[in-house]
């Protein structure tokens, strides 16, 4: 299966260089049931973002490798651990993209594959029931090890089909993955035991994307937006990927985009960092900042996993007349492949800067009296608000 096939990425991309971009996190991580936004947050900057990380890495000496007089020790080491690299940042992807609510939703826990779906797993299994026993009983047996718990469409098989993996280059040869859940203790060891950590990951599946990948598998056709995060511009021309972000970041002061960070003053605890050079706005008060941006310059928005925080400005300031792009998956996907060690600083967190413009959405219940305005002068600061 195409490692990025379901997500629309922009040509110009994937010619500018030969890394292995970046997938945005589709789910939310605060609204997960029972699986802890700290760890699922951890998990893809720096379990993801590390394989993916390696993996570029690999790729980059391999380009430069003499072949003819490389020693048989360097190609064997190089090409086995970019395989090892290769199916981690995949499985990976698979994972993420399997959980998560619909839309807005956070996940209701008690969701059921699609009827198509439902009918090739009965068909394969005897019913829903005894796939989802055999699946969960096969991860919970590599509790305490490492590995992955895959369900694949197997063509030559015929079928779907559950297989175990001890590590990332484990796979049923001609098969494609349409689930994968990580069984390696990175994922679940902040919290709960390895078997409850399973019933939870099963309690948040989003059967819409995992159907999608087993249409994909059997040769249907699927729409991108199952496969796009919720409220991110559908535009490819609207989207800027993070490895594109940090070249254009080296471009001159004229070309260089100026960076917006958006939050919302209920999100700022969940914040530690901001893109150098940024300012942070309210996304409710567009309408009394957008006249301080350049028209002159591109502009890249921002928020913490690049969904409709970022998505709804930029398409309101593109229907102003601005060359305004969202960071895909916002400054998660930053630090995933590894931009917060050179591009993004602390974000403070003074109690109550009275010059700091934050604003609620309009009705927002998690909205208090405490909330900054802006100066007279009208200036934005890096300091944050942060509810005591």
């Amino acid at each position: 299966m195409h490692g990025q096939k379901p997500l629309s990425v922009p040509p110009r991309q994937f010619a500018a260089s030969r890394a292995v971009l970046v997938r945005p996190l589709l789910l939310k991580p605060q609204w997960m049931n029972g699986l802890s936004e700290r760890l699922l947050v951890s998990h893809y900057e720096n379990n993801y973002g590390g394989a993916l990380r390696r993996l570029n890495a690999i790729r980059e000496r391999l380009a430069t490798l003499d072949w003819a007089r490389a020693p048989v020790f360097e190609i064997n080491g190089l090409k086995r651990e970019e395989l090892i690299a290769a199916g981690s940042v995949v499985l990976h992807e698979i994972y993420f993209d399997s959980l998560g609510g619909q839309g807005d939703n956070p996940p209701i826990g008690l969701a059921e594959p699609p009827v198509a779906l439902a009918q090739a797993l009965e068909r394969d299994f005897g019913s829903v029931m005894a796939w989802r026993t055999e699946f969960t009983a096969m991860a919970t047996a590599l509790a305490g090890g490492s590995g992955w718990a895959i369900l694949a469409w197997s063509k030559r098989l015929g079928r779907l089909v559950n297989h175990w993996a001890a590590d990332h280059a484990h796979a049923l040869p001609g098969a494609t993955p349409v689930l994968a859940l990580d069984m390696y203790e990175h994922s679940y060891h902040l919290g709960a035991r390895a078997a409850a950590y399973v019933d939870q990951v099963v309690a948040n599946l989003n059967w819409g994307r995992i159907d999608a990948r087993y249409r994909l598998a059997i040769g249907d056709e699927v729409v991108d937006e199952l496969f796009l995060p919720y409220g991110a511009p559908p535009q490819d021309e609207a989207r800027i990927s993070s490895e594109e972000l940090n070249a254009a970041l080296d471009d001159t002061e004229e070309r260089r985009p100026v960076l917006l960070d958006l939050c919302q003053p209920r999100d700022l605890p969940r914040r530690t960092d901001m893109l150098s050079g940024a300012t942070l706005h309210a996304p409710a008060a567009l309408a009394q900042w957008v006249e301080e941006l350049p028209r002159n310059r591109p502009i890249v928005v921002y928020c913490i996993c690049g969904f409709q925080v970022s998505g709804t400005a930029v398409t309101e300031l593109r229907r102003r007349g601005y060359d305004a792009r969202a960071l895909a998956g916002g400054i998660t996907a930053w630090h995933a492949v590894g931009g917060r060690q050179c591009r993004s600083i602390p974000l403070p967190t003074s109690k109550c800067p009275k010059h700091l413009e934050l604003a609620e959405m309009p009705g927002d219940p998690a909205a208090t009296s405490q909330v900054p305005r802006r100066s007279p002068s009208g200036r934005v600061s890096h300091r944050v608000y942060v509810p005591s």
